[in-house]
């Protein structure tokens, strides 16, 4: 198959704001491809088949592609990144055809700051948090495991200019190839030379693989990945010898989903997740926030359909999808993981870090109290913690919000972040439901391991006395 780009959509100012007429290099077919295709884009959950953004990819005669060179499952790990190109049975079942996987960064470790919620590698910011992995090669599988001038291969996301959010650390030895993915900034045509982050690129002697002219400020602004040397702990001049927009290998499918953050930015209806362009339409579904919240960095999955490299997005899927609100039952302001808990959540612990926002007349974690009335929006990072994207100092109140994916259902409990609900206590017209449908009958008919609720009630004497809950996102 030829290998189709993105980068005619990227380059031409986003125009597929007004229109979905750009090609993305089609090779002229325009219309959807006949079979149920398929992409999915996104982090390594688990094995047994491929498991990533909830979906589950048979493997029985996938061929593997890992950083560049043939290879097979027994290559991947869980937190890796991967595009699979694959399709869908018309009895459910995935069958993958192409699993790719791209390391977002390569190359020696240059700092690791005291804070131990990051390191930098190739003049690129990693950020480090609950959702991080470490591989079993790194002594302890942790941070501290980590020294100046180790070789690491860093799975992740992109999540602004020099900033990337890690998903898996592995250790290299070397020698190794190394390479980049990243936002160009500074691009001096005379030169030859870009920045990515702190890292300067020359690409005299580089191929280039669908990038455009590089006069002016073409090149500012794109994603793009870069392979070259040195991979050394000193901060020099990289060497390029390979450049390319960061893009996915398919045109058209019935079906996509992309896991990441926007790295390109026009407006709410035409932005890029992952350097693939999105657009967003009045039809299109926005669950745990709303078209105000899509910015430059924000984290979001995307399903939709895919034409000519462009998707039109059914549904745009925040990853802060927890939303927790109650008082201070403890919490930790200092030490390598800042953390809180909440009255009548037991269990839930909220980890906090340099990237969280603090708000209500708080700049940091150590300027709450126990006992003070506090909400939190976050992304989980395992059953029942979450990592904090914003912690709001609120007025005193007995309220309690606990919203997430459920866990598990069996009437008339429900469990979110390992938090069993008991709705017993809830009025039969106090359960929302799909469609505006409401009624406690309705509400468990639909309900479902996944399924994104939230649920609302008053903290009495240390229990919480659950009064509402309701569908987020999706047909709610």
């Amino acid at each position: 198959m030829r290998r189709i780009t993105l980068f005619a959509t990227l380059a031409a100012g986003f125009c597929v704001c007004t229109s979905l007429s750009c090609s993305g290099g089609g090779g002229g077919g325009t219309g959807m491809p006949s079979a149920t295709t398929t992409v999915t884009s996104g982090a390594i959950t688990g094995f047994g088949s491929v498991k990533l953004v909830g979906k589950e990819y048979g493997t029985q005669n996938t061929s593997f592609v890992i950083d560049g060179h043939p290879g097979s499952q027994n290559d991947l790990k869980v937190g890796m990144v991967v595009t699979v190109n694959g399709s869908l049975s018309s009895s459910g079942t995935r069958t993958a055809a192409t699993i790719t996987q791209e390391d977002v960064v390569e190359g020696a470790i240059q700092a690791i700051p005291s804070t131990n919620d990051r390191i930098v590698v190739l003049g690129q910011t990693i950020l480090i948090d609950n959702g991080t992995l470490f591989d079993n090669n790194i002594p302890g599988q942790n941070i501290s495991g980590l020294v100046l001038g180790d070789l690491v291969e860093v799975n992740g996301f992109v999540k602004g200019k020099g900033l990337i959010i890690a998903t898996l650390i592995e250790k290299r030895n070397p020698p190794a190839a190394c390479g980049v993915q990243g936002i160009i900034e500074n691009n001096n045509s005379g030169a030859q030379t870009f920045t990515i982050g702190t890292l300067t690129v020359s690409h005299s002697s580089a191929v280039f693989n669908d990038m455009p002219s590089t006069g002016g400020n073409a090149w500012n602004d794109i994603l793009v990945e870069v392979k070259g040397s040195p991979c050394t702990q000193a901060l020099q001049p990289f060497i390029a010898t390979r450049v390319e927009p960061k893009r996915i290998d398919v045109a058209n499918a019935n079906e996509i989903e992309v896991e990441g953050t926007i790295t390109q930015f026009s407006s709410a209806s035409s932005f890029a997740v992952n350097g693939v362009p999105v657009v967003t339409n009045s039809s299109t579904v926005f669950e745990s926030g709303d078209a105000s919240d899509l910015a430059l960095g924000v984290e979001v999955e995307v399903e939709g359909s895919l034409t000519n490299g462009v998707v039109t997005a059914e549904k745009v899927s925040f990853s802060d999808n927890v939303e927790i609100e109650g008082d201070v039952a403890a919490l930790t302001s200092g030490g390598a993981t800042p953390n809180l808990t909440v009255s009548g959540l037991p269990g839930i612990t909220v980890f906090v870090n340099a990237q969280t926002n603090f708000k209500g007349g708080i700049s940091n974690l150590g300027e709450l109290a126990v006992g003070n009335h506090a909400r939190v929006r976050g992304r989980p990072t395992g059953t029942n913690t979450v990592i904090a994207a914003e912690v709001r100092k609120r007025s005193p109140d007995t309220g309690v919000t606990l919203e997430g994916a459920v866990q598990a259902v069996a009437n008339p409990n429900v469990t979110v972040l390992g938090v069993v609900i008991d709705t017993s206590t809830i009025a039969d017209g106090n359960f929302k439901g799909l469609h505006g449908g409401k009624g406690r009958a309705a509400f468990f008919n639909a309900v479902k391991v996944g399924t994104l609720v939230s649920a609302k009630g008053d903290l009495m004497g240390g229990m919480v006395l659950w009064n509402e809950i309701e569908f987020q996102g999706e047909g709610s």
